[in-house]
């Protein structure tokens, strides 16, 4: 069944930069506005938070209300239209739309607690904003999750993409529809006020293991981070299988078809990227899905 569902390596592409170009993809640094914000601190609660669910393509869906009263909140992010690039990606976006499902009928997470950011949705000032969302309401007694699929990058860390210093000499992020670069030390300093100790990263895009692959990075005690391969290799998108390559198996046949479930207690973050380890390295042998688990037990969104 394997066989017939891969497709051959034309229909197969990294969903990520090397050397902060692929193609006709390239990335800039943050602006100076967004690079400033510093963490996203708890700012009281807003009256209309603008919670979006949509694909991108339409404003006439009004957002679900949230739900205080449900401490689970997510922020899912999906990219496979960028700005200005002939040759995108095919599937991120669906990745987002099935971890929105798998949030909603797999954990019990309301409609109004996920904010969904599709391609042109997901702009880098509108990822920010989502994460101080997320800081907003989120509290000590809170389920957290952080889901996104799209590109990756990875830069040499003396051009001073962000504050920290890497062991390995680079920095890797992920990059915004209107192709920005998050890099990890932005993120870390973003997420460094969150009270939660229920907190599910979960990074769709090449280089993503350079999310924790030193010790100052995205990790921190409750956490449970994901990614699709090491910190210096590629994550893959593939046509034919409606997801990208770890998506498929993380999310689809993982999450949302319970083949992770080994205890039938529901599937935890550690069991859903043990379940796609095998299948996607036997795809790509130089993408290996990595895990930080600083949660105590199994995390169950």
């Amino acid at each position: 069944a394997l066989g017939m569902m891969v497709p051959a390596a034309s229909l197969a592409q990294p969903v990520g930069v090397g050397e902060v170009e692929l193609g006709n993809l390239q990335v800039s640094k943050l602006p100076a506005d967004i690079m400033a914000g510093g963490p996203a601190s708890p700012m009281g609660r807003p009256e209309n938070p603008g919670n979006s669910n949509s694909k991108g393509d339409s404003e006439d869906e009004e957002p679900s209300p949230p739900d205080p009263n449900v401490k689970k909140w997510a922020v899912v992010i999906g990219i496979a239209d960028y700005r200005g690039v002939q040759n995108d990606l095919w599937h991120p976006d669906e990745d987002a739309e099935e971890m929105k499902e798998a949030l909603m009928t797999n954990y019990g997470f309301p409609e109004g607690n996920i904010k969904v950011l599709l391609n042109k949705e997901a702009k880098a000032q509108a990822i920010v904003d989502a994460i101080d969302w997320l800081a907003d309401y989120e509290d000590g007694q809170s389920t957290v999750v952080f889901f996104f699929s799209g590109h990756g990058f990875r830069v040499a860390d003396g051009e001073g993409w962000d504050a920290d210093d890497e062991g390995d000499g680079y920095d890797e992020g992920i990059v915004s529809h209107d192709l920005y670069g998050l890099p990890d030390g932005f993120l870390m300093d973003k997420f460094s006020a969150f009270e939660t100790q229920k907190f599910a990263l979960i990074f769709g895009s090449c280089y993503s293991g350079g999310m924790f692959d030193d010790d100052d990075d995205l990790q921190k005690s409750g956490r449970v981070i994901c990614s699709a391969c090491k910190a210096d290799q590629y994550g893959w998108d593939y046509l034919l299988l409606d997801n990208t390559l770890f998506g498929y198996y993380f999310i689809d046949r993982g999450i949302l078809q319970g083949l992770a479930d080994l205890n039938e207690d529901g599937v935890s973050m550690e069991e859903a990227l043990d379940y796609a380890y095998d299948p996607v390295t036997t795809e790509q042998p130089d993408s290996q899905p990595q895990i930080y688990d600083g949660f105590g037990g199994e995390l169950i969104p």
